[in-house]
């Protein structure tokens, strides 16, 4: 039987994914990111005008073949994915395509992939919530998520805005993004 990998995101008609990606490693050889948890794939359809940030922000992880997806703030998966449209592209899984240490699901190859199916998925949100329904994706929602996980993440974030000197381009897209999301993290990045 023939067993696939998926890439979301919200580029239309890729024929080919390249890969262009660094191995989380450190390693500077060019890699692309698929996984078979066609769920997971979802949260990949980053929609950077919508959330107002180029880099994606997803905070989940697959264990046991199960999705948990942790809010970082209230209501952080509708926020982020209601309203996003994108495509779902499905490779199919050969011996070029190796597993990620210490990721579950999450594959990855030296070689371009070439598409074999494209999906258009209308509306992300819609799509996850299915995946809830079946049992495929666990949300924790931001009220149980334990106070100290949260001073940690927004340290974290903190640390990382003042690295990037977000601070001193508040209207930066990335900026904006900290400022609308995640206003704790921005006045603690301030006051460094």
């Amino acid at each position: 039987m023939t067993e696939y990998l998926y890439h979301g995101t919200v580029v239309p008609n890729i024929k080919v994914l390249n890969a262009v990606s660094s191995l989380h490693d450190g390693g500077e050889q060019k890699i692309v990111y698929l996984t078979d948890n066609r769920a997971y794939s979802l949260l990949y359809i980053w929609d950077s005008v919508h959330n107002l940030k180029k880099g994606k922000h997803v905070t989940a992880w697959i264990k046991d073949g199960i999705v948990y997806y942790e809010e970082q703030f209230p209501d952080q998966l509708k926020v982020f994915y209601d309203g996003v449209s994108g495509y779902l592209y499905r490779v199919e899984k050969d011996t070029s395509f190796c597993p990620v240490q210490n990721r579950e699901s999450m594959w990855y190859s030296t070689e371009n992939a070439i598409v074999e199916r494209a999906e258009h998925i209308e509306n992300v949100y819609d799509e996850l919530l299915e995946y809830q329904k079946e049992g495929k994706l666990k949300i924790i929602p931001f009220e149980e998520v334990e106070k100290s996980r949260i001073d940690e993440l927004y340290s974290r974030m903190a640390d990382s805005v003042v690295s990037g000197r977000l601070t001193e381009t508040p209207n930066n897209p990335d900026a904006l993004f900290y400022q609308k999301y995640f206003p704790r993290v921005w006045e603690r990045a301030k006051s460094k």
